[in-house]
């Protein structure tokens, strides 16, 4: 084959020069037919006549294309990789080769079998985008010193690009439903079509192509809100990239290094902080803000509601156990023990769990994420305690009253059976806050507060201290005398000593 050079020389010899083929072939070693190739422009390339031989890979080759072949059946996470056929090869078949060949044999081999598919992308028009992308996903945070794994709500706009972030403990339907009012409030109203992956929350069945059986609650959510809802075909991510890229941004922009709070609500006002720091950004290919194209796109978005959609998910029938709690989402919640063995039905939200018995709340508890948890509040059990006063001590009660309640009121417990006894002195503790049930948490504290600095801790001690407690509380009402109509004119004499004064001489002398 000629080198460049070569091909050079022939074709200034010819043109420049005037050489005859015959001459030039004669100077340069080189037959004719290469040399009349130059002269008509075709460059020096090297072109195979046949496949090259490989000796090392193509007695595998059959062993090769049969598991290729099998993975079609298979889903694609769990089909043969260049690395995973290298492996077996080394292992089943003694093989002695390197493994970028078998990396550049497989590539080839696949493409010679079709089995490589090169998806074509179509470039959409941004003025003609419209409604937004909603998707999950991870991310470490640190709470109070301890890093936990976070789900992270994600919502951007299609035209604009505008984004909104949220954080929470777990990826449940509460949380996918507070994700968009809380979305909805911070973009001024709500976007006509919402793309989606095939979430369980959503999606109940995929049907052929795009139809899907969605889950009740989410069409009754949809409907409150008259949004569509459009699904992406099964593992097509890149139908909404864009929200696909927004999860591993936020990650790295806002997320990194991890965030440190003491609350999810904490680093969630960050989190919308960031959020308005990216309206002054520019995306790719446009020459306005991202702030300012939202401006543009907000006229497009519908009303909010009047009134906010109700996030709460309801649980019939539900029946109290015999330590007077109900489970919900492995999670224990107590109710007063005078509703024993009764049903309830239970409204689990975002932030709280209430407890319900014949349209009657009877307990309200902050709702755990956590799993195997008994949420107690201690005043559902204080009634049953008083006459299993022995109880108490080794109780989750008395645990909780110590964990949760204010030092004082576990300190009048420990004083109390110091002065009578435990057996004694609990149910003496027991009715001293059976005693501020239906009254204010601080009146009670300090109350006790006030009976332990005072040492007087029985429980009549403790009803008196409150009723002077209530005294000096409460007000002292002046009136004015404008404002009595019958004396506002009324006025007293001026004192006139030397009266006074003659009256006593008269008395004395009679």
């Amino acid at each position: 084959m000629l080198k460049m050079d070569e091909y050079e020389y022939i074709r200034i010899a010819r043109f420049k020069f005037g050489h005859t083929i015959r001459k030039i072939s004669r100077d340069t070693k080189k037959s004719r037919p290469v040399i009349r190739k130059a002269i008509e422009g075709k460059e020096p390339k090297y072109n195979l006549s046949k496949p090259k031989n490989r000796p090392v890979m193509d007695k595998h080759r059959e062993t090769i294309t049969k598991w290729l072949i099998e993975d079609k059946k298979v889903k694609k996470k769990q089909r043969h990789t260049a690395t995973r056929i290298y492996k077996r090869l080394v292992e089943e078949h003694d093989f002695k080769g390197g493994k970028s060949t078998v990396v550049d044999f497989v590539r080839d081999l696949k493409e010679e079998l079709n089995l490589i598919h090169k998806e074509v992308f179509i470039p959409s028009d941004p003025k003609k985008r419209n409604g937004c992308e909603m998707d999950w996903g991870t991310a470490t945070i640190e709470l109070n010193g301890i890093k936990v794994e976070s789900k992270m709500f994600c919502m951007r706009a299609k035209y604009s690009g505008k984004i909104f972030v949220k954080l929470y403990p777990v990826e449940v339907q509460e949380c996918f439903f507070n994700g968009h009012i809380e979305g909805f409030i911070y973009f001024g109203g709500v976007f006509k079509k919402i793309i989606y992956d095939n979430l369980k929350t959503v999606v109940q069945k995929v049907l052929k192509g795009r139809d899907r059986i969605e889950q009740g609650a989410f069409i009754s959510f949809r409907s409150y809100y008259c949004f569509e809802a459009i699904f992406c075909n099964t593992n097509s991510g890149n139908e909404k990239g864009g929200i696909e890229g927004l999860v591993g941004f936020a990650r790295r922009n806002f997320l990194t290094p991890i965030l440190k709070g003491e609350s999810f609500e904490e680093i969630n006002d960050h989190l919308i902080g960031k959020c308005e720091e990216r309206d002054l950004d520019r995306t790719h290919g446009q020459t306005l803000l991202i702030g300012e194209l939202f401006e543009h796109e907000k006229s497009d978005l519908m009303a909010l509601p009047s009134k906010q959609y109700n996030n709460y998910k309801l649980i019939l029938n539900v029946k109290i156990d015999k330590y007077s709690t109900v489970t919900t989402k492995n999670n224990r919640y107590s109710v007063p023990c005078n509703y024993s063995s009764r049903k309830v039905s239970i409204e689990l939200g975002l932030d709280d769990v209430r407890i319900i018995y014949k349209n009657k709340v009877i307990a309200v508890h902050k709702r755990s994420f956590q799993k195997q948890q008994w949420v107690l509040n201690p005043w559902h059990y204080l009634e049953v305690l008083q006459y299993k006063t022995r109880a108490f001590e080794e109780s989750m009660i008395s645990m909780k009253i110590k964990e949760s309640w204010d030092p004082a009121v576990y300190k009048l417990w420990e004083t109390q059976v110091s002065h009578h006894g435990e057996c004694r002195g609990t149910k003496d503790f027991l009715e001293s806050l059976l005693f501020f049930q239906d009254k204010p948490y601080q009146e009670m504290v300090t109350v006790i507060q006030w009976a332990i600095e005072s040492k007087t801790t029985n429980t009549e001690s403790v009803k008196m201290l409150y009723e002077m407690l209530n005294e000096k509380l409460s007000p002292i009402e002046e009136v004015e005398v404008r404002h009595i109509e019958t004396i506002s004119h009324f006025t007293l004499p001026s004192a006139n000593i030397e009266k006074f004064n003659s009256l006593l001489e008269e008395i004395k002398y009679g």
